[in-house]
């Protein structure tokens, strides 16, 4: 069995029994949602405050917004209160708490209130590159919006929103922060240009025209490897999970600030 579906098997049914009591003492999906989003939102501030105690913090938010970001969706299945506003909603609490977490990695590499220094020079490459992560949240959720807005599909890739939190989680847990922003700085480029390939195959043509076949769904070859075509639950998906987790719980990426040192090679002494 494949650790993502052993893991599946063993949260979704204590997921929804939690989602059941909560349903019974009275709150409802959109509480869940909107206390999610306080709780990243309380995480971004930490992060950008820096400090070990703060980065504890971090975590500990993390963790309890993304237990929220389980149970307001189950809580409208088991529940029977899905709506079309209740995803609409959801969606933006999400886009909302993206912003906070990643601003909060931009305010910290700007003002790094972890320095031996009393006031170093903000780390612009970092500070970017958290700024980038940002970006590839904001359009990876767009495409997909806009593609089945527009009747197609803009599903698919590896990073995810579970998959970018669980990033940040583990960087800020084993203090390699900087692994997981250039991680997250770079990678989910592919998954928003593996969602633009899918909207682009499966979004309706002209009226009249023919139907795309369904094999050119998804990419092929290697750009299905760059662009990481396998879902989860499956074999590929837990190699490249595991990769992942291996690379921010023991590998610390430096923090040059390669922007900086190019402006000065540039401007001159």
């Amino acid at each position: 069995m494949l650790v993502s579906e052993l893991i599946n098997r063993v949260v979704s049914p204590c997921r929804d029994a939690v989602a059941r009591g909560l349903l019974r003492v009275g709150l409802r999906p959109n509480h869940v949602t909107v206390l999610g989003m306080l709780l990243t939102v309380g995480a971004g501030v930490a992060i950008a405050a820096g400090r070990d105690h703060w980065r504890a913090w971090a975590v500990s938010l993390i963790v309890a917004a993304g237990a929220c970001d389980m149970l307001d969706g189950a809580m409208a299945k088991v529940g029977s209160r899905v709506t079309r506003f209740g995803a609409i909603f959801d969606s933006t609490c999400d886009r909302v708490g993206d912003a906070a977490l990643f601003l909060g990695a931009v305010f910290y590499y700007l003002l790094l209130p972890d320095a031996d220094t009393p006031a170093p020079p903000p780390n612009l490459t970092m500070a970017s590159l958290a700024g980038l992560a940002l970006v590839w949240a904001q359009v990876t959720s767009y495409v997909k919006a806009r593609a089945v807005a527009e009747g197609g599909e803009g599903y698919g890739g590896f990073w995810q929103r579970g998959e970018r939190l669980v990033t940040l989680f583990l960087g800020l847990g084993f203090y390699h922060l900087s692994t997981a922003v250039w991680i997250l700085g770079l990678a989910p480029s592919a998954t928003a240009v593996h969602r633009l390939w899918r909207a682009s195959r499966t979004t309706p043509g002209p009226a009249g025209a023919a139907p795309r076949p369904p094999a050119d769904d998804e990419p092929r070859g290697l750009a299905g490897v760059l662009l990481f075509r396998w879902r989860r639950l499956t074999v590929p998906f837990d190699i490249q999970a595991g990769i992942t987790i291996a690379l921010l719980v023991f590998v610390d990426f430096p923090a040059p600030d390669l922007l900086r040192q190019w402006a000065s090679h540039l401007v001159g002494p």
